[in-house]
């Protein structure tokens, strides 16, 4: 049960950290080069789709807000791992908090970036057809699904009852 414990709060522990980082990148509001191209390796091909995501996601008027709410959320999922990993009876309800807390900041950042690629995509050339706004939008919801089951995933391992059957057994050893 402790190996259970542990695995758990080291992934809340890495989203959390992942998160605070993103956010951290995103209040930094470094600049873009005049070409965005730039940003790649020398000689490596990028599609016009990619960089007009990459200009969206750093031109997006709702950046700033969201990267900073998403350091408030990131830290509250690293509270709750410390707080799994120390076996506090206010673990669980602490992770609910924060993975919901978070999925609603996944939801919130993912509708404000479609809505800014939506206002600010242009019209790609025919050879690169099969790279479109339906494609770029598609792999936007794809990655924010798959961030949104890895937080679901671990708030089902951090509140499995036989969690907080051992949660409550190690608090009663420590009060006793």
């Amino acid at each position: 049960m402790i190996i259970a414990i542990l695995l758990t709060s080291t992934l809340l522990t890495m989203l959390g950290i992942a998160g605070l980082l993103r956010g951290a990148y995103d209040l930094s509001l470094a600049p873009l080069p005049e070409d965005v191209r730039d940003l790649y390796e020398p000689g490596a091909e990028v599609s016009e789709a990619e960089v007009q995501l990459l200009e969206a996601q750093v031109s997006n008027p709702y950046r700033r807000p969201m990267a900073a709410a998403n350091v408030v959320v990131s830290s509250l999922v690293l509270i709750g791992s410390f707080l799994l990993s120390w076996r506090r009876k206010l673990a669980q309800w602490w992770i609910k908090q924060a993975v919901v807390a978070k999925l609603i900041w996944i939801a919130a950042y993912t509708a404000s970036l479609i809505d800014h690629i939506e206002a600010t995509f242009s019209p790609l050339p025919l050879d690169q057809s099969g790279a479109g706004l339906p494609e770029i939008i598609g792999g936007v919801i794809l990655v924010s699904f798959l961030s949104a089951v890895i937080h679901l995933a671990a708030l089902y391992r951090a509140t499995r009852p036989d969690i907080r059957q051992f949660i409550e057994s190690t608090a009663k050893q420590r009060g006793s």
